[in-house]
C-alpha cells in the first residue's frame, strides 16, 4: 500500500506538470506575440492558457491589455472587470485598465464598450469612475441621445459630474432621452428637479421647454382617451413650469377646451386670455386663442371682464 502511494506521486506530478506546461507554453507564445505588436494572436493564446482552467491575475491583465491594444474593447472592458474580481488587491490596475479602455471608447464611438467599461467602474471604484468622463458622455451620444445606451449611461455620468453645470446638463439630457423616447410621464418629474435647482438660467429655459412639451402631450394624450381630470392636471403642470414657452401657451388652450367642456366658462375665458396674453401678436397661438374666446362671447356665456 505504501509502495504504491510512492509510485503513484511521480504520476500525479507528471499530470499536473503538463497541465502546467501547456498554460506556460500558451502564457509564453502570447508574450512572444505582444512583444511582437501582433496583439489579436497573443489574445488567442491568453485565452488558451486560461482555457486551460489555471488563471492567474498577471494572466488576465495581460488579455486585458492585448484585447485593448487589438481594440477589442468589450472583451477588454470585461477582462478588466474579471481582473478586479479575482482579486480586491489588483482593483487599482484593473480601474486604470478600465479607464483606457473608456478612453479608446470615446475614441473610436464604441458605445457598447464605454457602457461596459463604465458600469465596471462604477462597481469597482465608484468614486473616481466617471468623472473625468462625464462631459465626454453627454458630447459622444450627440443626436443618438435617444439609444438605449444614452439612457443607461447618463444617469452614472451625472452621478459623479466634477461640477453642477455639467451635473445639471447631463440630467438635462437624461430627461430629453425620455423625452425623446416617449416616456414623458418620467421625464416631467426630473424637468421639474432642474427647475426647483435654478442653478443655471439656460437650463432652467430649456427645463422649462421640455416640461411644457411633455406635459402638454400627456394632457393630449389623456384628453384624446377620454379622461378629462387627469388631461387638465398635465395642462396646469404645463402652464405652471413652462414659463412662456409656446408649449405653455398651447397647454392654456388645452386647459380653456377641458373647463369649457366641464362648463367653466369663465374658467375658459381666464385660460384662452392667458394664452393670448403670452402669444406673440398674430401668431398661430394668438389667433387659435381669440378665436376660443370669439366662440366664447358668440355663445354669451361671458362677460368682458378683462377686455376682450
Amino acid at each position: 500500500m505504501f509502495s504504491n502511494s510512492i509510485k503513484a506521486v511521480p504520476l500525479f506530478a507528471l499530470v499536473v506538470y503538463s497541465c502546467l506546461g501547456k498554460v506556460a507554453d500558451h502564457e509564453t507564445l502570447g508574450d512572444r506575440a505582444y512583444l511582437a505588436h501582433e496583439f489579436v494572436e497573443a489574445l488567442v493564446e491568453y485565452r488558451l492558457a486560461m482555457a486551460q482552467g489555471i488563471t492567474t491575475p498577471v494572466l488576465r491583465g495581460k488579455a486585458g491589455a492585448a484585447a485593448l491594444r487589438s481594440r477589442d474593447l468589450v472583451a477588454a472592458a470585461r477582462e478588466y472587470a474579471a481582473l478586479a474580481e479575482e482579486d480586491r488587491e489588483r482593483i487599482t490596475e484593473a480601474a486604470d485598465g478600465l479607464e483606457r479602455v473608456a478612453v479608446a471608447a470615446i475614441e473610436d464611438g464604441n458605445r457598447e464598450a464605454l457602457q461596459v467599461s463604465l458600469e465596471s467602474l462604477m462597481e469597482i471604484a465608484e468614486g473616481r469612475a466617471l468623472g473625468r468622463f462625464a462631459q465626454q458622455v453627454a458630447d459622444g451620444f450627440g443626436s443618438a441621445s435617444s439609444s438605449q445606451d444614452a439612457l443607461a449611461m447618463l444617469p452614472y455620468a451625472a452621478a459623479v459630474a466634477s461640477d453642477t453645470r455639467t451635473q445639471d446638463s447631463l440630467v438635462h439630457e437624461y430627461a430629453q432621452t425620455m423625452a425623446l423616447r416617449n416616456e414623458c410621464s418620467r421625464a416631467v418629474p426630473i424637468f421639474e428637479s432642474l427647475l426647483r435647482r435654478r442653478r443655471n438660467i439656460s437650463i432652467i429655459e430649456d427645463a422649462q421647454t421640455g416640461l411644457a412639451e411633455c406635459a402638454l402631450s400627456l394632457g393630449h394624450r389623456a384628453l384624446n382617451s377620454g379622461r378629462p381630470t387627469e388631461a387638465e392636471e398635465w395642462f396646469r403642470k404645463a402652464v405652471a413650469g413652462g414659463g412662456q414657452s409656446h408649449f405653455a401657451m398651447l397647454a392654456y388652450i388645452g386647459l380653456g377646451d377641458v373647463m369649457f367642456a366641464q362648463g367653466d366658462f369663465l374658467g375658459a375665458a381666464d385660460a384662452y386670455w392667458e394664452a393670448r396674453f403670452g402669444a406673440a401678436p398674430g401668431s398661430g397661438i394668438y389667433r387659435l386663442a381669440e378665436e376660443r374666446l370669439n366662440n366664447l362671447g358668440d355663445a354669451g356665456t361671458v362677460e368682458g371682464e378683462k377686455g376682450f
